[in-house]
């Protein structure tokens, strides 16, 4: 399980690279959820939208 815990770490596009949860989006996405918020990764894709 430990292998996986940073499964995305090459992909994440987030500057944030200190945060527990960098590269490891299903647990970014579910922090970003409780706290009404959009994950980096997708606020790009967000803003086109619009």
């Amino acid at each position: 399980m430990e292998e996986r815990k940073h499964c995305n770490e090459a992909n994440c596009t987030c500057p944030k690279t200190t945060c527990p949860r960098h590269g490891t989006c299903c647990e970014c996405i579910m922090n970003h959820r409780g706290n009404g918020s959009l994950v980096y990764c997708m606020r790009e894709i967000a803003a086109k939208q619009k």
